[in-house]
């Protein structure tokens, strides 16, 4: 897919909706002094163009005992790495998937309540994927800053 510019506008909408995703067209094009329909049709273009998604994203600091788990995975080999990401990548429980320099061939993260919880997925599902020599954890306690405008757009 072809990369399409973004102008001043198409930034000063994506802004917007990263206040409150659920505002009006009719309600931007008043704060912009433009027509609804102007931003419905900006909105289409970026929608039709993936450079933003609307989605529900859960609010951590709504958990009752939020844990986020950063997995940092050792491959077996360079040739697993690709194959063990699409592996992560295709379970619900995981929210993002990076290959990696340095520390760890691939980095993971998920959402979890209780470090059983962890121990259960970790054991009972990272473990059993094809091409995982080791992973290490680290556990986010305390959100003090995350921003739900940088979830990941990936096709």
């Amino acid at each position: 897919m072809t990369r399409i510019p973004l102008d001043e506008l198409d930034h000063k909408i994506i802004n917007r909706l990263g206040q409150d995703a659920r505002v009006s067209n009719r309600e931007i094009g008043r704060e912009f002094g433009l027509t609804e329909g102007t931003i419905r049709s900006r909105l289409k273009r970026l929608l039709d163009n993936k450079v933003i998604r609307v989605a529900a994203v859960t609010n951590a600091n709504r958990l009752t005992n939020p844990f986020l788990a950063y997995l940092w995975i050792e491959a077996d080999t360079a040739a697993d790495i690709q194959l063990l990401t699409e592996r992560l990548a295709e379970l619900p429980e995981i929210g993002f998937v990076s290959t990696m320099l340095g520390r760890a061939d691939v980095l993971a993260m998920t959402l979890v309540e209780d470090g059983n919880e962890l121990t259960e997925f970790l054991h009972q599902t990272i473990d059993k994927i094809p091409g995982v020599r080791r992973v290490r954890y680290s556990l986010g306690q305390n959100f003090i800053k995350h921003d739900f405008r940088y979830c990941a757009l990936i096709d």
